[in-house]
């Protein structure tokens, strides 16, 4: 009895490395398709919204819009001006989801003071001889009254001051050759009861990095964090064994699969499908897209994860959100 209990003990040994060296064969640890997708929906990574960065002020200097007649002569910004320098700001104006004060600053030692006008020649009645021969009778009612020897002040106002910012248009005079513009951002109340919109502390995101939409030096004060849209999974293209190498991310296995975005509620005006978007003016759409801010809800995109073992499940270590960006996509 002990030597057959002996003898099965062996045999399930074997049984066991047989399985393990046939699974390392036929690629490794096994994981569904359906398995892999929920593995990935679940994860941090998956989960993290896109997001656009809405500022709180935006200091606009006088050389940073080419060829701006606000820039020049003191005149509210225009929306495609403001989506030259900001066009998160400007899509959400243009939707009417903020208010925007501009105040405008005169930049010191551009200030011309207009020239104080000369004596007016209508003063003295050019009509009259040098000596007019028309005497006045006393008594005569039509004897001009003596003139008034008390001299009246009248306090002038004083100038304004063109160091002190003003919302535009500036009073004149004085004139300035360049403005400043500083532009105060307010979410109305619908947006700033909406869950999507968060303050923004200031810190990066790997997942939205910040993007400068200006070569020129542009101010902004951090305000709020809107969440434009969220990936959703279409499915899972396939699993593999993965063995990974020298500077590669650790795993055992590997999957592709195919993903979209879906538009926040409050997301929609950066969304290239959607009606919100394209009632934009082209130059704002235009700016959107250069400043990588918008979602496109119909293209599908192919990504590659790895996943590696955590206790007696799998975690993700890492995805790579653009691997197929440069791939043929036939077959999806």
């Amino acid at each position: 009895m002990r030597i057959q209990t002996v003898a099965l003990k062996r045999i399930a040994t074997k049984a066991l490395l047989l399985s393990l060296v046939l699974g390392a064969a036929c690629g490794g640890p096994k994981v569904s398709t359906q398995k892999a997708g929920g593995i990935l929906e679940a994860s941090n990574s998956f989960k993290s919204p896109k997001v656009v960065y809405l500022p709180r002020i935006v200091a606009v200097p006088s050389d940073a819009i080419n060829g701006s007649t606000a820039t020049r002569e003191g005149e509210a910004l225009t929306i495609i001006e403001i989506a030259s320098v900001d066009p998160v700001v400007a899509v959400m104006r243009a939707r009417d989801k903020v208010t925007i004060e501009d105040f405008v600053t005169a930049v010191p030692g551009s200030e011309v003071f207009p020239v104080k006008p000369s004596d007016d020649s209508a003063a003295t009645d050019s009509t009259k001889a040098p000596k007019d021969s028309v005497k006045i009778i006393r008594g005569d009612s039509t004897k001009a009254p003596p003139p008034d020897t008390v001299k009246k002040h009248v306090a002038k106002p004083p100038p304004p001051r063109l160091d002190e910012p003003r919302s535009s248009p500036p009073p004149e005079p004085p004139l300035a050759h360049a403005w400043g513009h500083k532009l105060r951002v307010t979410p109305r109340p619908a947006l700033a009861q909406s869950s999507e919109l968060a303050p923004d502390d200031g810190d990066e995101n790997p997942e939205s990095p910040r993007v400068a939409y200006s070569t020129r030096p542009i101010g902004r004060t951090p305000g709020w964090t809107l969440a434009v849209g969220s990936r959703e999974m279409i499915r899972v293209l396939e699993v593999a064994a993965y063995t990974p190498g020298r500077s590669e991310p650790p795993g055992e296995v590997r999957v592709d699969f195919l993903w979209h975005w879906r538009s926040t509620k409050v997301g929609a005006p950066f969304d290239t499908e959607s009606a919100e978007y394209q009632s934009l003016p082209p130059e704002v759409q235009q700016a959107a897209i250069s400043g990588a801010v918008t979602i496109n809800t119909s293209l599908p995109h192919w990504s590659r994860a790895t996943l590696a073992r955590d206790g007696t499940g799998w975690k993700v270590t890492s995805v790579d959100w653009a691997y197929g960006d440069d791939k043929p996509h036939q077959g999806w």
